[in-house]
This record gives C-alpha cells, structure tokens and sequence, in this order.
C-alpha cells in the first residue's frame, strides 16, 4: 500500500512540477543516450575516457 501512495505521490509531482518534469526527461534521455548512443563508432571505454578527461 505504500508503494502504492509513493507512486501517486510521484506521479503527481511530476505531473503538477514543470522543473520536476524537466529533469526527469533530462534524467531520461541521459540514460538512453549512454544506454544505446547515436555515435556507434565509438566503444564505451571511448565514451568513459572522454568524460573522466573532459573532452
């Protein structure tokens, strides 16, 4: 039941918040990016490489 009552409770915040809903879909699209990215020529220790040096 409270799993239940946290799900509502998110769901209401995320469609009541702009800011909340804005950074869900960044959060989102984050992780479907370094899940499956638009850049297939690279590997992931390509991908790792660049943001610990900050390329």
């Amino acid at each position: 039941m409270l799993k239940i009552l946290l799900g509502v409770g998110l769901g209401f915040l995320l469609f009541t918040n702009q800011d909340a809903r804005q950074i869900t879909a960044d959060l989102l699209r984050a992780t479907g990016d370094a899940i499956a990215p638009a850049d297939e020529d690279r590997t992931l220790e390509d991908r790792i490489n660049e943001v610990l040096v900050g390329d």
